[in-house]
């Protein structure tokens, strides 16, 4: 998978851990699975603009923080 799938998904983690949030907190807090919040973290899966714009609303982060991981 691309590096930059991969780079998303550590950042994704990071920021989630960063809350003390289990993947089933985010789920839950973004409306996405389980399953799916595994998946980006893993960078196994490309995301769609909206799951992207429900993973920073439910993390309160910035594009730039989810993309390039500057917290």
């Amino acid at each position: 998978m691309d590096r930059v799938v991969e780079r998303f998904g550590e950042n994704v983690r990071a920021a989630r851990k960063a809350k003390g949030w289990t993947q089933e907190d985010l789920a839950y807090r973004s409306g996405l699975a389980p399953v799916q919040v595994s998946r980006v973290e893993r960078g196994v899966r490309e995301i769609r603009l909206t799951t992207l714009v429900r993973l920073l609303a439910a993390l309160d982060a910035s594009p730039d923080q989810l993309l390039h991981g500057t917290y």
